[in-house]
Order: structure tokens, then sequence, then C-alpha cells
């Protein structure tokens, strides 16, 4: 029963999409007949000397719109936050080179040893100086 069904809405489908020529020619979206072409762009015809083309209800907005978002985008788009996780984990080691800077210069003032050996974490750089 399905199956009937189906080929009959299949078979009202096809017949719908045949159309006239003449029929589909005078039809249109906009118009319930067609405009014969002219041979100008958008069958506009062409101004008279000295006269301006009045700008349709569309056209202001969209200009006006487009401009402000080619001039506001970039700016946006440079001031944008830096989400990388590479950069937030350079601000971080430059935090912790500037505590240990400030360590090993409060241990030099109160007149102490400052370790030179350059431990970084549990490994010393020292063991990677040949590779160097």
């Amino acid at each position: 029963m399905a199956a009937r069904s189906f080929l009959r809405a299949a078979s009202l489908c096809r017949r719908n999409l045949v159309v006239s020529s003449s029929f589909a020619r005078k039809q249109s979206i906009f118009t319930k007949y067609r405009e014969p072409p002219n041979g100008f762009l958008f069958n506009e015809k062409p101004l008279k000397p000295g006269e301006k083309r009045q700008w349709e209800d569309w056209e202001e907005p969209w200009y006006r719109w487009w401009s402000l978002i080619l001039v506001v985008m970039p700016v946006l788009f440079y001031y944008r936050p830096e989400t990388d996780p590479v950069v937030w984990a350079k601000k971080e080691a430059e935090k912790i080179v500037a505590a240990r800077d400030a360590a090993e210069a409060e241990a030099a003032a109160r007149g102490e040893p400052v370790d030179e050996g350059g431990d970084i974490g549990n490994f010393k750089l020292s063991k990677f100086e040949p590779l160097m």
C-alpha cells in the first residue's frame, strides 16, 4: 500500500514538472509577466546626461554595513586576545625566570652563595653542555 501511494505521488510530481515553455517563459518570481530584454544590464535603460541614478531601498544599508564591517573587522582581528597555549607557556616561563632571578639577586644581596648550576626543574643543564 505504501508503494502504491509513493508511485502515485511520484507520477503527480512528474506531471507538475512537465511545463510548457510558454508558461515558464512568462512566469517570474517577482512579476506575473516577463519583461522582454532590452539589451542593457539588469534591463535598466541608460540615464540621460546630467541625470542621477536613484538607489533602491536595499542599497544604502547594504553599502553602509559592508563598509562598516570592512573597517571594524580588521581592527577587532588585530586586537583579539591571545589564546595560543604556546604564548601562555612563554609568559609562565618568563614569570618563573623572573622569580628565580629575583631570588638569586636577593640571596646575593644577603651575601649567601648563589647556585650557578643552571637547575631547571629536576635536571641540570650541565648534563647537556657537552652536546651543545
